[in-house]
């Protein structure tokens, strides 16, 4: 009788050693699986599906040598990066291009160029099936979480001389981005228990990620930047305001722009 009292708390004594190696055991796994999405790089790189759409393939050259200011406002700090890529850009039509403080410059140029960008973030509820259930398949990862981002330009063009109006018009441009990064994606971890964190946080993550901005607006610089330029150096030369100014020479335009 006493052997087998003491088998059953050999045996219970084993039971519970092994409960507990389970719960210690899960509990490595959890702590190694959050590691291992910290430390591998469990994002999706900033992509614009539609930066085609925006995208200049061929160039029309400012027909005439003029100088030409550029006015920006925005309400919007990362704006202000894509402003100076429509600088930037007018740089390889102009020999000589201005950032000015305001319309009370405009002396100083040929044209002067006022835009006003108003930013647009907007979140997207595909978002939350992308976490929920998308975490078992890593979806945040493969597919980045869905932003949309709107850029309303409104662009009016100013005859220095006059001084008058030669054009306003509008800019609409919308994006369709996709991104995801640690901030997020950590959510993960949902694979080691029943999912709650995952369904929970992605009732958050419909909502648009600040922190996608001002990646977005570095990558956007140059495209969108060579994009509303192309669209003012067509509307100047359709203006056929400035016939009396001789055109602009290619070697001259050449030299300034590789001596920027």
């Amino acid at each position: 009788m006493v052997l087998v009292i003491t088998a059953f708390s050999n045996l219970t004594y084993l039971n519970i050693m092994n409960t507990q190696r389970t719960k210690l055991s899960h509990l490595i796994g959890l702590i190694l699986f959050s590691a291992l999405i910290m430390f591998s790089g469990c994002k999706h790189q900033l992509g614009v599906r539609n930066i085609d759409d925006y995208t200049i393939y061929r160039n029309t050259p400012l027909k005439k040598n003029l100088s030409i200011g550029l006015v920006t406002e925005s309400d919007d700090v990362y704006c202000q990066i894509i402003a100076n890529g429509i600088a930037d850009s007018l740089g390889k039509y102009s020999t000589d291009v201005m950032m000015l403080n305001d319309s009370s410059e405009l002396k100083k140029v040929d044209v002067l160029a006022e835009v006003l960008i108003t930013p647009e973030y907007k979140g997207s509820g595909w978002n939350f099936w992308i976490n929920f259930p998308g975490f078992i398949v890593f979806a945040p990862a493969w597919n980045g979480y869905v932003y949309k981002v709107n850029y309303n330009i409104d662009i009016k063009l100013i005859n220095s001389s006059s001084p008058a109006e030669i054009d306003s018009f509008k800019l609409p441009i919308s994006l369709d981005v996709r991104h995801a990064d640690i901030n997020r994606t950590w959510t993960e971890v949902s694979w080691l228990e029943v999912g709650a964190i995952a369904l929970v946080s992605g009732i958050f993550f419909m909502q648009y990620d600040n922190s996608v901005s001002p990646l977005l607006a570095k990558d956007l610089r140059t495209p969108l930047g060579s994009y509303v330029a192309q669209s003012i150096v067509k509307r100047v030369n359709e203006s056929k305001k400035f016939t009396h100014l001789p055109r602009i020479s290619d070697h001259d335009l050449l030299v300034s722009t590789s001596s920027k």
